[in-house]
């Protein structure tokens, strides 16, 4: 199959226009009139993972972070992201990234994120840009109330997390929750306005979790690429439905943390 063809049948199910005006989604390297037999999916595209998806015989590498986001004033060997640029196109990886029209998908990490932990009548914290798309966010119940630590414990277990981290001074018991994929601490006052009494996101900054505490919204911080993570199961079933051809997760390297 044609990558052009494949691309279609991806952007059938998260169309470009669903993606956010600052965003780069969409076909980074690679010739449209190239074959297909092979995709490999990713978080983020990098040596390694270019590297392995090489090497497992993929054709093209759909990640979700794109790895052409600002403007590149050179591509040169010593550099990260352009080795990895340079060594796809070396090997003929063609390399596609759906990011926020697949965060704001109706299937995609909003969704997903808000299925896998049970919440009931999941909306979108924000209206969508496209009436068929989903919105950025989510909101929804619990089916009974629970305790902070429970929910916790749900998160991680559900997303497959390492680590959560609570900042609360609101209820004891927590029913309803809102959540932003990735880097969404900005949205915390949509989240208090739909009456969440918790908001589930990453990257949260100093200034958003004090306002947040200040008006009585509880935080979990959990990590970024954890939680986005948690969708690409989806997003491979997808695919694979999609073009029928053989869809394989590329685990990147992790980078292990110290603390002191």
């Amino acid at each position: 199959m044609k990558l052009r063809d494949v691309i279609c049948l991806i952007e059938k199910r998260m169309p470009l226009s669903w993606a956010e005006d600052w965003d780069n989604p969409g076909l980074q390297v690679g010739d449209p009139d190239s074959e297909i037999s092979k995709i490999g999916i990713a978080l983020d595209v990098t040596e390694d993972t270019v590297g392995k998806a090489s090497e497992r015989g993929c054709d093209l590498l759909v990640s979700h972070h794109p790895i052409i986001f600002r403007p590149i004033r050179n591509i040169i060997t010593d550099r990260p992201a352009s080795k990895a640029v340079i060594n796809a196109i070396k090997n003929g990886l063609s390399l596609y990234a759906a990011h926020t029209n697949w965060d704001s998908s109706p299937e995609g990490v909003n969704f997903t994120l808000a299925e896998l932990l049970g919440l009931d009548d999941a909306v979108p914290l924000t209206a969508p840009s496209d009436v068929s798309s989903w919105g950025m966010g989510a909101v929804g119940e619990l089916m009974m109330p629970m305790p902070l630590e429970t929910v916790m414990r749900l998160i991680k277990e559900r997303w497959s997390l390492s680590y959560c981290r609570a900042y609360v001074t609101g209820p004891a018991m927590i029913k309803r929750i809102a959540l932003g994929g990735g880097s969404c601490g900005d949205m915390w006052p949509m989240a208090a306005d739909k009456g969440a009494s918790l908001f589930v996101t990453a990257d949260i900054s100093y200034h958003e979790r004090q306002d947040a505490l200040n008006c009585g919204l509880g935080l979990v911080e959990v990590d970024h690429g954890e939680m986005e993570r948690a969708s690409l199961p989806k997003l491979r079933s997808i695919i694979e439905k999609e073009t029928g051809l053989t869809v394989e997760s590329i685990d990147g390297t992790e980078r292990e943390s110290l603390t002191i």
